[in-house]
């Protein structure tokens, strides 16, 4: 709660009261033993190749990776848990890719939980996600987010939040891991 001093031009000194009542948390967690933890992950993830998307490469319809992902990055996810104070009860983890020019449009997972990306091969010139806030801004009606995330942080939102990968501009391929769960 701020308080404000303000003059009132002929009435005398008044107060205001000014609340943020609302917030959301984005978790950004950086990922222990990355390397040896990338190697384990991308041996499993050869088994659920991707396929072309119109703007990216996925395997969601084959998502089968839950269970690893849970395994190898426990030590992460123990973590979030303790954080929310409750078991996670994960539903959905695949990967996306993006080559050069590739992005992912603007998007959401659902009015209920929370979502994750665990950032997996990106160059310091790959796009991080972009995070639009759920509400209108007085000034352009529009923020929008960007985490200092880098290869290997796992970055936790609520899945109603919008968001989005703007164009891959370098050659290099960015891979990604996403997973929804519920607490």
């Amino acid at each position: 709660k701020n308080k404000y001093r303000i003059k009132s031009y002929g009435r005398g000194i008044k107060t205001m009261d000014i609340d943020t009542p609302f917030k959301i948390e984005f978790l950004t967690i950086k990922t222990n033993n990355f390397k040896e933890k990338k190697k384990l992950i991308k041996k499993e993830l050869k088994k659920y190749p991707e396929k072309r998307f119109e703007n990216f490469y996925s395997n969601r319809d084959n998502n089968k990776i839950s269970g690893a992902l849970l395994k190898i990055f426990k030590e992460e996810f123990d973590q979030i848990s303790q954080h929310h104070g409750r078991i996670l009860n994960f539903y959905g983890a695949w990967s996306a890719s993006y080559d050069k020019g590739d992005y992912h449009i603007p998007h959401n997972h659902g009015s209920v939980g929370h979502c994750g990306i665990l950032y997996l091969d990106m160059h310091k010139k790959s796009p991080v996600t972009c995070y639009l806030q759920p509400w209108n801004n007085d000034k352009d009606r529009s923020v929008i987010y960007e985490p200092k995330a880098e290869e290997g942080d796992i970055v936790v939102i609520p899945q109603h939040i919008v968001h989005f990968t703007r164009p891959n501009p370098v050659s290099f391929k960015k891979r990604i891991i996403s997973f929804d769960f519920k607490l």
